[in-house]
């Protein structure tokens, strides 16, 4: 019971210490996770738990969102209810020495971010309460809670927060690693917005972390993942928000540049006139049909149908006529889509504004489908738009992120979307991924356009995210990361070691 006599141990919680449990070597150096502990784990949990405890054999009511963390094999699956659960949960593994991975949203696409290989899933999902302050200026979310359950909630008092732009992302990842969001023009992005955290740490302590409470450990939330402990809620800001017009419009890749010089002259708009615009733009190309398409979504943050803004911009010939309508936050991200389906990889670039990067990012994506041509059922969009002025200087709010962006204007963002449907394309699948990323890069670096960040939560595995923060921040974040878990739980080589870790 050696692991359970220390991380029960009453640590006291300074600023100094970051919330550092003693120091014990006899725990460095702890067997690896086997299926045994972890089934040793399950049993005494299911003993806890009753109800909410599922072996994997038996869970057949789980879905994720990726195909891959889907067909992932875990012992058993546990729903906690509260921190002080989640607490007790991460002791039993601790003590069995189990490894574990933790489920928000799980729009994550990679075994281990979120369901665990051969361990203990922990199931946030009824934890995702959301309660508006008396004030009606912030929320308590829990820590499990959906993109669409937080509008939802928000909505009849006419409130939103900095939420995602798909209703099935989780707030945990989400606002762990940035949040970008159609709101962030106007209110920045979601990291910045978090007021307080409720975090049960390494050494199963939970603890509230803010501005003024453990302000190390605050600046490492604000970008750090999931290096530092398990967030079970967020106090987040929230604005008065009505319904928003959402437009759509496709073009061919014969007026490509067309529309993306259009697209920069609105995202300079976006910063400096009119923070109620958001633009973005896909690219695909169809081998089978030789037609590449560019799709724009167009969004207003007010009730006005065809804001004249994006006249310009629809004055290109195009596919098909516009189309739009006027919604709330929460009708537009309220579909539950059919989850675990479909592979998927992401990858990111960040650069500064360049129409000709743009047209050769299009060039090289056209090339790779090509290549692929009708053999297989890989489907690939290139999604581009702004990280916009505003949520730039927001981000050195409340003491700075650890993202490591500090430029005047806007930035480019791109992220790279994989689809396909079975393991028998995953070879040409990350291949296609990889190609096209390096030459992307490449053209960047040879236009002197390119911005180190990469977007942890459009990053591909491998991705060396903390890099693109900058050296001193990097720095900063392994030193807070070793001091609130001296033991390694969180790390590479420790119990949960998904997704993107910072050692």
């Amino acid at each position: 019971m050696r692991f359970l006599s220390l991380f029960l141990a009453v640590i006291p919680l300074t600023s100094s210490t970051l919330l550092n449990a003693r120091n014990n070597e006899s725990c460095t150096s702890a067997v690896a996770t086997s299926e045994g502990s972890c089934q040793q784990a399950c049993a005494t949990l299911e003993i806890a738990y009753p109800g909410r405890l599922h072996y994997k054999a038996a869970d057949t009511n789980f879905t994720i969102w990726d195909q891959k963390q889907q067909q992932t094999v875990y012992v058993c699956r546990v729903q906690p209810t509260s921190a002080e659960e989640v607490s007790q949960i991460l002791q039993v593994l601790v003590e069995n020495w189990c490894r574990f991975a933790v489920k928000c949203g799980g729009h994550s696409r990679f075994p281990d971010d979120s369901v665990s290989v051969g361990g203990v899933t922990i199931d946030l999902g009824l934890i995702s309460s959301t309660v508006v302050s008396d004030d009606r200026t912030s929320a308590r979310v829990g820590g499990g809670a959906l993109t669409r359950q937080i509008f939802a909630a928000l909505d009849p008092y006419g409130l939103a927060n900095i939420g995602g732009r798909q209703g099935q992302v989780g707030i945990g990842g989400f606002a762990l690693g940035g949040g970008t969001s159609v709101l962030s023009a106007k209110y920045g992005w979601a990291l910045d917005s978090i007021l307080e955290y409720e975090i049960v740490l390494p050494n199963a302590t939970i603890a509230t972390v803010s501005e003024t409470q453990h302000p190390d450990l605050y600046y490492a939330l604000r970008g750090g993942g999931n290096n530092f402990g398990i967030v079970t809620a967020f106090n987040v800001s929230v604005f008065p928000q009505g319904p928003v017009y959402v437009g759509s419009r496709a073009f061919t890749d014969e007026h490509a540049e067309q529309v993306l010089e259009e697209a920069e002259n609105i995202f300079t708009l976006e910063d400096a006139e009119d923070t109620n615009i958001v633009l973005e733009y896909r690219y695909s190309f169809s081998a089978a049909q030789n037609v590449g398409t560019i799709t724009t979504t167009q969004r207003y943050l007010e009730p006005v149908m065809r804001p004249p803004v994006y006249d310009a911009l629809n004055a290109i010939p195009a596919v098909a006529n516009l189309t739009g309508t006027i919604s709330s936050l929460a009708n537009s991200t309220g579909n539950i889509p059919v989850l675990g389906q479909s592979r998927s990889i992401f990858a990111s670039l960040t650069h500064y504004p360049s129409v000709e990067l743009g047209m050769r990012a299009i060039a090289l994506l056209k090339e790779e489908m090509l290549l692929l041509g009708n053999s297989t059922g890989i489907f690939s969009t290139l999604i581009t738009y702004s990280i916009p002025t505003t949520a730039i200087e927001r981000m050195k709010s409340r003491g700075g992120n650890a993202l490591g962006i500090d430029i005047e204007g806007h930035l480019i963002i791109n992220l790279l979307s994989v689809t396909w449907p079975s393991n028998a394309d995953d070879r040409a699948s990350h291949a296609l991924v990889t190609r096209f990323m390096a030459n992307f890069k490449q053209a960047a670096e040879e236009l002197n356009v390119l911005h180190p960040f990469v977007y942890i939560n459009y990053a591909n595995k491998g991705d060396d995210v903390f890099a693109g923060y900058g050296e001193e921040n990097k720095q900063r974040l392994i030193a807070i990361q070793k001091n609130v878990d001296p033991f390694g739980i969180f790390t590479s080589s420790g119990l949960w070691r998904g997704f993107f870790k910072v050692r």
